[in-house]
């Protein structure tokens, strides 16, 4: 972590290009600088590769003296802190995107995955973790039963090849979203999987911060999530739309070196992409949805010992941040729309 006399360390966990849009926001449209947070650094790059970022997320913070961590695997977060890390989730960053599994058309149920292929961008991703605990609650061993193939094009749904891979018979399960998901349903494809009726609201990736941000740098970071919020909201509005698609397409030209991320995926592709935006508009995330977690990780081997949620979360800050920006009266028209779009969405 920065010693108290250093501007504040924001790092991104994770490489990908989408979990820069919010710092951005913030940035360009002056939330950090109206809300207090002036001298600060953000590193993009990603501290950490995903697969290793359950064991080795708090060594990197420490090597880096990073203060806050942004998309920041939840179970990774929970493990660490299980160790004893000095890391606490202090907030919300991604729900599980808004998507549903649909499998060939002679896979009606998750059982029936046994020795098929499914289609997923990457190892270790959010979209992935859920998937193997469904596999495992199906009775199927994702690790042994089935094969992983990875490949760009099932990023973020929007790409109309990731149809192709399923109607082909090159793979047996995908996720997809409207349109693309409506056209497969119908198709005839079956959908097999309904994250957001297993668990919803389920946090795939959030923000934690140190020991010491929490206690002796509270003003500072209760700034960060007033900004970050305040983010959240412009990032749900249609409106943006424009402003959100430029901003991603010169994220990806200018801020990183990953041939993936530079030219193969995008999120902002259409006006209602923005409005579904998995994002929590609170910045926050619950205690109960934490303690459920670390529950299933603790059953499932993932965990070596119950954790309660109060030795994983520590939300004060981020709290109280919504508290004040949500009251604020010149503040009523971005927070009804993302209002709103919440209550359309389900998160």
């Amino acid at each position: 972590m920065s010693t108290l006399d250093q501007p504040l360390l924001i790092a991104n966990s994770n490489y990908h290009v989408g979990h820069q849009v919010a710092i951005f926001v913030a940035k360009e449209q002056g939330f950090f600088n109206e809300e207090g947070l002036k001298e600060y650094d953000y590193d993009a790059r990603g501290l950490i590769p995903g697969p290793v970022e359950r064991d080795g997320l708090a060594m990197a913070i420490t090597n880096h003296g990073v203060d806050i961590a942004t998309a920041v695997d939840v179970e990774g977060a929970i493990h660490q802190r299980s160790l004893g890390a000095d890391i606490y989730i202090a907030g919300g960053w991604r729900y599980t995107p808004f998507l549903r599994w649909y499998g060939a058309k002679q896979v009606t149920d998750m059982s029936k995955l046994r020795g098929g292929r499914i289609g997923m961008r990457e190892k270790e991703g959010l979209v992935q973790v859920f998937m193997t605990d469904a596999l495992r609650a199906a009775g199927v061993d994702p690790d042994k039963e089935v094969e992983w193939v990875y490949d760009p094009v099932f990023g973020y749904r929007n790409n109309p090849a990731h149809m192709e891979m399923l109607r082909s018979g090159k793979i047996e399960a995908i996720t997809s979203q409207p349109p693309f998901s409506d056209q497969l349903e119908k198709e005839g494809y079956p959908m097999i999987l309904d994250p957001n009726k297993v668990f919803p609201r389920r946090p795939g990736k959030l923000t934690v911060a140190t020991g010491q941000m929490i206690e002796q740098r509270a003003d500072e970071l209760r700034a960060y999530f007033r900004a970050i919020i305040r983010s959240f909201w412009f990032m749900r509005d249609v409106q943006n739309f424009e402003y959100l698609r430029d901003l991603e397409k010169n994220l990806r030209r200018t801020n990183t070196h990953n041939e993936d991320e530079r030219g193969v995926v995008a999120i902002v592709t259409s006006p209602d992409r923005v409005e579904s935006w998995a994002l929590p508009i609170d910045g926050g995330i619950a205690p109960e949805t934490v303690q459920r977690i670390a529950d299933e990780m603790l059953k499932s081997g993932k965990l070596s010992r119950p954790m309660p949620a109060q030795d994983i979360l520590r939300d004060d800050a981020v709290k109280q941040a919504y508290r004040e920006v949500s009251s604020r009266p010149e503040l009523k028209t971005p927070f009804s729309i993302a209002l709103a779009a919440q209550e359309k969405y389900g998160f």
